[in-house]
């Protein structure tokens, strides 16, 4: 083992003497202090590779100390020590920066084994930093904006991307989740290994837990041979679960047991399996009033809820939109002002996927560069006006019959191109055709 050095920050000086002497046997170089206010100076004169705070300290605490040695030294690996009482302020101390925490009393190879853990993590930080800005430069995600929520929310990614804690992304449908999700991988040192993603609620249970655990050959009727789960694919890596508001009870109680050990068993199989992945869920419902409801269990909520990322909805951040806009548009194509201010005063009920839809179909729709407002299919609701009337809204068949005429239009009545884009059979186009009684002009 090379000389890391670590600082030691605890008021209690039985436990700190006897941290010193363990590790030092162990071969690290070791400082401490008894308080922050002595540690300070230590860590403008001294590079740490790690440090053990205490949160509860003496004036000023452990996440006060975090932060100033942030400031110092910003890629020092810090573990907090927290009694059972404050697990609140540990989470909010990897919300800050810090590696991991462990509750006290602890055992010396449980601290021994974070440390180790915390050196594993530095050096490959080490090794992969100037690949990560490339990779960050390069994968952005598409998420775009300047918003100033977003841009927190992308800060807080960041810090937390290199971390083992689990974290929960909340947001209505269309906001994102997927993105974030991915940003926390792949700006991850986990990024060369398996991003493995599943929607909850796109199976039905036993599917579902086949899907995730694996089946041994017979475990039901249709496993004609043994399949490996996607925890097991993503071993290494990171497993995204989305829309987890969707998942059953019976199968969040083994969920729940693998986020705790790692452990789980394929369907129809003794044999115990382990596997060391990042956990990352996310769902369009709020998991606290699921639970009120009975709908969810607190105690998984609790073990998947240490760090929240709350996407907030398109229409909080509507000064992103012309940046969006702008994303999403294909080279030579603009919003005329009539079309822009249509969008602007749009509540976007699904989000930044709806606006990414509604522009597809105002490109495909206009017969040039400029898409009006009436491209859209838009029927903007004014904010301001409250007697609001439905006698402009159509019917979904009148709007399949103008979109079917306007596709046609723009491709010169080529039936064949216009199937293509319009995503149904030549023959089934020709059907509509002659259902809509459309002429060419």
């Amino acid at each position: 083992m090379g000389k890391n050095r670590i600082l030691i920050v605890d008021d209690e000086k039985d436990l700190v003497d006897l941290l010193v002497f363990r590790l030092r046997r162990k071969g690290y170089e070791v400082d401490f202090a008894l308080n922050a206010e002595d540690a300070v100076p230590l860590i403008h004169e001294h590079y740490y590779d790690l440090a053990i705070y205490d949160i509860r300290l003496p004036k000023m605490n452990g996440i006060a100390l975090l932060k100033e040695t942030k400031k110092i030294q910003s890629e020092i690996q810090v573990i907090m020590l927290t009694g059972h009482g404050t697990i609140e302020t540990a989470i909010e101390a990897i919300r800050q920066g810090a590696f991991d925490y462990i509750t006290k009393p602890y055992n010396l190879s449980e601290l021994e084994m974070a440390l180790e853990k915390a050196i594993e993590n530095k050096t490959l930080k080490e090794k992969n930093d100037s690949m990560k800005k490339i990779i960050k430069q390069q994968h952005s995600f598409q998420i775009i904006g300047q918003n100033s929520k977003l841009r927190s929310l992308l800060e807080l990614t960041e810090r937390i991307a290199d971390s083992d804690v689990p974290v929960l992304i909340e947001g209505e449908s269309g906001t994102g989740k997927d993105l974030f999700a991915k940003a926390l991988h792949y700006w991850s040192i986990r990024r060369e290994e398996p991003f493995v993603a599943i929607n909850s609620g796109a199976l039905p249970e036993q599917l579902l837990e086949s899907e995730l655990f694996g089946h041994v050959k017979g475990a039901f009727t249709g496993a004609n041979q043994d399949k490996k789960g996607l925890v097991e694919a993503a071993n290494g890596g990171t497993l995204f679960l989305d829309e987890l508001g969707e998942m059953p009870l019976s199968l969040q109680v083994k969920l729940l047991r693998f986020l705790e050990s790692g452990e789980f068993r394929r369907i129809g199989e003794v044999r115990e399996r382990k596997v060391k992945v990042r956990t990352i869920t996310a769902t369009n419902r709020h998991l606290d009033e699921e639970v009120a409801k009975g709908n969810f269990r607190e105690d998984l909520y609790y073990r998947l809820n240490v760090v929240k990322i709350t996407i907030p909805p398109l229409r909080d951040r509507m000064d992103d939109l012309p940046l969006l806009v702008k994303h999403f548009l294909k080279a030579g194509k603009t919003l005329d002002a009539k079309a822009l201010k249509a969008l602007q005063s749009y509540d976007f009920p699904g989000n930044v996927r709806e606006l990414h839809h509604l522009l597809e179909r105002g490109m495909l729709l206009s017969t040039g560069n400029i898409i009006e407002a009436s491209d859209l299919l838009l029927q903007a609701a004014d904010k301001s006006n409250s007697k609001e009337t439905h006698a402009d809204l159509c019917s979904l068949e009148q709007l399949e019959k103008e979109h079917i005429k306007k596709v046609l239009a723009e491709l010169n009545w080529n039936k064949t191109k216009a199937a293509e884009v319009l995503g149904v059979s030549v023959r089934n186009l020709y059907r509509k055709i002659e259902q809509y009684q459309l002429k060419a002009m």
